[in-house]
Order: C-alpha cells, then sequence, then structure tokens
C-alpha cells in the first residue's frame, strides 16, 4: 500500500510516504504543509495527519484537507488526529466546580486543564507557561497530567527536562542555524529603527506565532466533520486511538505503542474519499 504521513515531526513509520516542514530523518521529506502537496493524483491508499491541523489557519486546514482529498484514491482512508476540544471544555468545567468546592488538589488540575486550554493559542515564547508547569510537576497532579497528555509529560515530570518529541517551535531550531540568526537579527533591527521597543517586540511575537509550535485553531466532532464534508470526504466516523479502517493500521505503532497512547488528549476521526 502507498501510504502518506503528514506533518509526522518523529512520530513516523519507514512504510509510509513521511513529510514534514522540519526533518528529524533522512526518511522523512521536507515539506510545508501549508502549500500543495507535491504528489500526482491518487497517489495513496491512506493519509495519516496527528496534530498538524491545530498549527493552521482555517482557511489553510481546508486546504491541506482538499489536497489531502486529491492525493488519495477513490476509496482512500484519512486518519486526522488533534486536541479535543470537547473533552478539554468539559474537563475545565469539572475542576472549575471542584476547585470552587476547595476539592483536594483541584486548584492544580485546574490551573493545569486552564493551561491546556488556553496556553498553546496565546504564548509568545516556546514552550509558554504550559513548560513551566511541568518542570515543576507537582507530585499531586502528575498522574492527572500523565492522563492528559501521556508520554509527552513524562520525561518532564520525573527527570525535569524536555522530550525530544515534545512540540518544540520551529522558530527556536532555526534560531541556531547561522544564516536565520543573521536573518532574526536583521529583522530585530529594521523594526527596532522603524518603530522602537513595541515594533521590535511586535517582530519577535509574530515571528514565533508563524513558526509552527501556536494553536492556531481548535476542533471538535462537529467542526472536524464539517471540515472533512467540506473537503468532500464522507462516511466519516469517530475512532479510538487502537482502531482504523486503515489496514494493520496498529502493527505501525502511530498512535498506540506498547499499549500506551502517544496523546491521551485527542480527537481521532476517519473519512473515506468516494
Amino acid at each position: 500500500m502507498m501510504l502518506l504521513n503528514v506533518g509526522c515531526g518523529s512520530n513516523y513509520h519507514p512504510s509510509w510516504v513521511n513529510i514534514d516542514v522540519d526533518p528529524v530523518s533522512q526518511d522523512i521529506k521536507r515539506h510545508d504543509a501549508a502549500t500543495p502537496l507535491p504528489f500526482k493524483d491518487s497517489s495513496f491508499e491512506a493519509c495519516y495527519c496527528s496534530h498538524v491541523l491545530e498549527h493552521l489557519p482555517c482557511d489553510s486546514a481546508l486546504l491541506l484537507v482538499a489536497e489531502i482529498h486529491r492525493v488519495l484514491k477513490s476509496g482512500g482512508i484519512f486518519r486526522v488526529v488533534v486536541p479535543d476540544l470537547e473533552v478539554i471544555v468539559r474537563t475545565y468545567l469539572i475542576v472549575l466546580e471542584q476547585a470552587m468546592r476547595s476539592a483536594k488538589g483541584a486548584e492544580l488540575t485546574y490551573d493545569w486543564m486552564k493551561l491546556e486550554l488556553l496556553d498553546q493559542m496565546v504564548r509568545v515564547t516556546s514552550g509558554g507557561q504550559m513548560e513551566t508547569f511541568l518542570k515543576s510537576c507537582p507530585i499531586d497532579s502528575r498522574e492527572f497530567i500523565l492522563s492528559r497528555i501521556g508520554i509527552e509529560a513524562e520525561s518532564f515530570c520525573y527527570t525535569g527536562q524536555l522530550q525530544s518529541n515534545f512540540e518544540s517551535s520551529i522558530y527556536r531550531k532555526y534560531s541556531l542555524i547561522f544564516i536565520n540568526k543573521i536573518r532574526l537579527t536583521l529583522m530585530c533591527g529594521f523594526a527596532w529603527l522603524i518603530a522602537g521597543k513595541r515594533g521590535l517586540r511586535a517582530m519577535k511575537e509574530g515571528w514565533f506565532r508563524t513558526s509552527g509550535e501556536v494553536h492556531r485553531w481548535m476542533y471538535d466532532r462537529f467542526s472536524l466533520e464539517r471540515l472533512l464534508r467540506k473537503a468532500n470526504f464522507n462516511e466519516i466516523i469517530v475512532c479510538t486511538p487502537d482502531d482504523s479502517r486503515i489496514p494493520d493500521f496498529a502493527s505501525y505503532k502511530l498512535d498506540v505503542t506498547g499499549g500506551v497512547v502517544r496523546k491521551p488528549d485527542s480527537l481521532v476521526m476517519e473519512g473515506k474519499k468516494p
């Protein structure tokens, strides 16, 4: 089977065609998901796209899903994974009520859920307040946080260090490259000359917010299904992490590894190209 993994990050399998804007391996092709896919029509039997759509503006997300529809064969399956806004909001409301009643440990879980709801949409520095919280990771909230974001929190809670597959900004990685450091320095200089400290701060924040780390939109069951239908997918269903209409999907260990769900906070949905 021809299988495509869009925006794979460090979560990929060599049996798939893996693409990402910042490849971590020679097995991954460099491609920006906000631009048309570099493949012919009807090239793939299935496509997997995990925690990518939320990093794109709504119009760019629709263009990507339409491109995925184009490169799939008739009957092809599109499996998409995003943070589940519905579950985040419902959990936030539950822990809010618990915090208001001063339930034991509720204040810490409330603090975490507020970060999970807002931090990645509003942060202006890599990692944001979520990273600061995870580095201190109070014991009383550790089990709850692990149940929310799984292995991405584990290294924080047990070693206090950033795990390699935790979402990091392209800006932070690219800033280590000499030519981009020069480019950023020049832009900062021009911004300061033209608009002073406020302009410099705005330029830095704008550069960061387009780096790929920030969430540009969020989805629930209704809005994600509507997005897939706009791109002409049908037979749309909500799946569990270990269930898929893609043959032998579990063997690739993209959503579940060793019985552990990689991103427990996720909404998983599949659509079919007619």
